[in-house]
């Protein structure tokens, strides 16, 4: 199998619907899940020898963000709350085996990765 690292996403100006083809897993996965739940907006044409899946989506559905910036403080707020949420509700993040993202890297509480 080739291995394929483009992902695309093409559409025309007033266009309702795109064109998508994604080569990534996490992608993939993503418009696996939404073609059965919207199976009629979100249509799988084809899954490629190449492993990657070409589809059609509704325009409105297409979304660029960047990510939300947090400061310190409110860092630390977050922390506190969810520090007084698991002492209300007796459980912990490592508990549930949560994976948090520390400095760009994954890292799962119980200390597997």
């Amino acid at each position: 199998m080739d291995r394929c690292n483009e992902n695309v996403i093409e559409f025309l100006k007033n266009q309702e619907r795109a064109t998508i083809t994604f080569s990534q897993g996490r992608y993939k996965s993503r418009i696996r899940k939404l073609a059965k739940e919207y199976p009629e907006a979100c249509e799988i044409v084809a899954e490629n020898p190449d492993g990657s899946i070409y589809a059609h989506i509704p325009t409105s559905w297409i979304k660029i963000s960047p990510p939300k910036e947090v400061s310190e403080t409110q860092r630390e707020r977050a922390r506190e709350r969810m520090q007084e949420y698991n002492c209300k509700h007796g459980s912990t993040l490592a508990e549930k085996g949560v994976n948090l993202i520390e400095n760009g890297v994954r890292v799962n509480i119980r200390g597997k990765e």
